[in-house]
């Protein structure tokens, strides 16, 4: 009997590690056949259609830095494709690098010796080492996915599906490969500068002429534009007007570590860098602080659009300076990254039915899809059944989601106030029902309707790994627009029967009316942690 019983766990173990084991191979195969469609056209990595592009583009933003490091050096730098702005690590570095550099200059003194009038002025205005370091932490800054800025080659384009889309400091341009030329006229008349044009590119602060309101343009019969749409600078703009200080008095969080909870305590708000440039494909914030000579850590905020892919997430890296110059990741001690929380406002229509004025609550196990509720209240949730279709979020892997429906919950709520509600009567009994469950609580998503109002919110209550180089969490869908429909009480199977009027809720992730956010990201180097929190 009792060998039959360890039949059945052994037999349970080995067919959970082969669906594992199935379900990565599934995947790696899913690239490996994705990649072999990928050719390199003129210079340009050339995929046959969007779904190539996109299947690769969302296997390959999963993997760490080496692992892209050295599948770009195996599949594309090997036969001669240049990256916008290379991604290495510390065997492909030297490499690479030396390689990189020498195609730009390479190709500068070919500029240069067209239009120089004599040999001294093509070795004077030779380009330094260190003016394509800045410039790839330009374009970084700009672009905000690294990965996308990998695939872009030394010319800031890439072909796919026959169509050549070039990355400019006025938003993209892009046509039938056959038109390139005539794409390239169309930049010398309007005096548009590639984003691989080192020194060159300009800070027009405005939208260009041709495409003033943003969105998608054709400009001629045969070249279209793309530039993200003008709401995202209102948003950019609208945010420099919330104080982040009224956003963040005082810390507020999950004290799960009081050592690790007073070192994020006192860390610096820090002052974020935001290019104008980049509310051309969308929005980053960006700090940075040097420790050392040759160390620094990165935490950096991007929603941006570049077309071919939406990008939305947080991250922070340990970079290390090596003797190439190129700032790239190095492992350390340990690496944290915390989202106190990213807030998303949006505006709705919608109002209570419900002439009795009750607040509902819905706690949701999410990989269970068990649904506690409760009324009038945070606390005291009931379970309601077990299955229940959870909210359509595009926020995926999470531990918990909450949602609140309540005629009038706050007026006009910071992220701050928000933060505070939820850590103060929220958090409580959402941790109470996963300890029930016996299940981890550090993800979780909170979905807040008010009359005239709905407030989505994500909170990573902290990250860490050991010996690594980065944390980073990404909201991003492929090249599918960033929206959602949502329905308050979706997997509301209890015995109440409250009607929200929270029905068929159309949010756009890309363009809220507003966003706030307070992360921390830091790097541990001998005992010792370097980071910075940021909020606006």
């Amino acid at each position: 009997m009792q060998n039959g019983k360890l039949f059945l766990v052994l037999f349970s173990i080995l067919t959970c590690c082969l669906s594992c084991e199935k379900d990565q191979n599934s995947e790696s195969n899913e690239k490996i056949a994705s990649m072999d469609k990928i050719n390199i056209e003129d210079g340009r990595l050339s995929f046959p259609n969007k779904t190539t592009f996109s299947e690769f583009y969302n296997t390959s933003k999963n993997e760490g830095n080496d692992e892209i490091a050295s599948m770009l050096e195996e599949k594309f730098y090997r036969k001669d494709f240049y990256s916008l702005k290379p991604i290495v690590n510390d065997e492909t570095e030297i490499k690479e690098i030396q390689k990189h550099f020498g195609k730009i200059k390479e190709k500068q003194l070919t500029n240069k010796s067209i239009n120089a009038k004599s040999t001294s002025q093509i070795v004077n205005e030779t380009i330094l080492d260190e003016q394509i370091i800045d410039h790839y932490d330009i374009v970084e800054d700009i672009i905000g996915d690294e990965l996308f800025l990998s695939l872009l080659n030394e010319n800031a384009e890439i072909q796919v599906d026959n169509i050549i889309y070039k990355y400019t400091d006025q938003g993209i341009l892009f046509c039938n490969k056959e038109n390139i030329n005539e794409l390239y006229t169309f930049m010398s008349i309007y005096q548009i500068k590639s984003l691989s044009d080192i020194g060159e590119v300009n800070v027009h602060q405005k939208y260009p002429k041709f495409n003033p309101n943003g969105g998608l343009k054709q400009v001629t019969a045969h070249i279209s534009s793309f530039v993200d749409d003008k709401g995202t600078e209102n948003i950019s703009n609208s945010l420099t007007n919330i104080s982040a200080k009224s956003m963040s008095t005082q810390a507020v969080m999950a004290s799960t570590d009081p050592v690790f909870n007073n070192v994020v305590d006192n860390l610096q708000i820090c002052n974020p860098s935001s290019p104008w440039l980049a509310n051309l494909f969308g929005q980053t914030k960006i700090c940075t602080t040097n420790y050392e000579s040759k160390r620094r850590v990165k935490l950096k905020y991007y929603n941006v659009n570049l077309f071919l892919a939406f990008s939305i997430g947080v991250n922070v890296k340990h970079q290390f300076r090596g003797w190439t110059g190129i700032w790239r990741e190095e492992n350390t001690d340990s690496v944290a990254l915390g989202v106190n929380s990213v807030t998303w406002f949006f505006d709705n229509s919608k109002v209570f039915s419900n002439p009795y004025n009750s607040m509902i609550v819905n706690y949701y196990v999410a990989d269970s899809g068990k649904l506690y509720t409760s009324l009038n209240s945070y606390n005291n949730a009931i379970y309601a059944g077990t299955d229940k279709p959870i909210p359509n979020l595009p926020i995926k892997k999470l531990d918990m989601i909450i949602e609140v429906a309540a005629d009038f919950i706050g007026k006009d709520l910071t992220e701050y106030e928000i933060r505070k509600l939820f850590y103060g009567q929220i958090y409580p009994q959402a941790e109470n029902i996963m300890k029930s469950n016996n299940k981890p609580i550090n993800e979780i998503g909170v979905i807040l309707n008010q009359r005239g109002q709905t407030i989505v919110q994500y909170y990573n209550l902290g990250a860490k790994c050991t010996n690594c180089s980065d944390r980073q969490k990404t909201f991003d869908w492929g090249f599918v627009t960033p929206k959602i429909i949502y329905t308050f009480g979706a997997g509301n199977g209890g015995d109440f029967n409250v009607k929200t009027g929270f029905n068929d809720l159309k949010f756009d992730f890309k363009n809220p009316k507003v966003t706030g956010i307070n992360i921390y990201g830091m790097a541990n180097k001998h005992g010792k942690w370097y980071g910075f929190k940021m909020v606006f």
